[in-house]
């Protein structure tokens, strides 16, 4: 039985070259923007997580920061369960529907002083231009520590 969870699981972590590629540098750029908040427990949101891959290696370094990862497709939600599951990530939570291009207030329930960080990851790219508005809007009616924008070329 245990192996066929196992196998299971391979299935079901999805893997993107790309993640692994990048996640170090982004990793660092998080820890030099939160290192000052390092003395208490953080909560962030991670909207489009994807894979997974990014939130269960930011987990492993910023252990100060409990992660909400998201995502609108269930493949990726199956995918971050997974990797949470494999790596036993105590401070990334199970992961939430969330469809950044609607209103705050149905953002997976979170009120809008609950987040520290939002982090997205890949988002701007893929969404629509309402999509970008809206998450730009909450991020700015959050009141969340820091606001850092980076944009990297694909």
């Amino acid at each position: 039985m245990l192996f066929l969870t196992r196998l299971t699981q391979a299935k079901t972590m999805l893997l993107s070259p790309q993640a692994e590629r990048n996640w170090e540098d982004l990793c660092t750029m998080l820890e030099d923007v939160l290192e000052d908040q390092s003395h208490r427990q953080l909560f962030a949101l991670e909207l489009g997580s994807g894979t997974g891959q990014h939130v269960i290696r930011f987990a492993q370094k910023m252990p100060f920061v409990t992660w909400q990862p998201s995502d609108i497709k269930q493949e990726s939600r199956d995918s971050i369960k997974a990797y949470i599951n494999a790596t036993h990530a105590k401070t990334v939570l199970q992961p939430v529907h969330l469809d950044a291009s609607e209103p705050w207030e149905k953002w997976a329930g979170l009120p809008r002083s609950s987040c520290d960080v939002i982090v997205a990851i890949n988002l701007l790219q893929y969404s629509s231009f309402k999509t970008a508005q809206v998450g730009l809007l909450y991020e700015q009616e959050s009141g969340c520590l820091e606001e850092v924008f980076v944009k990297t070329d694909p």
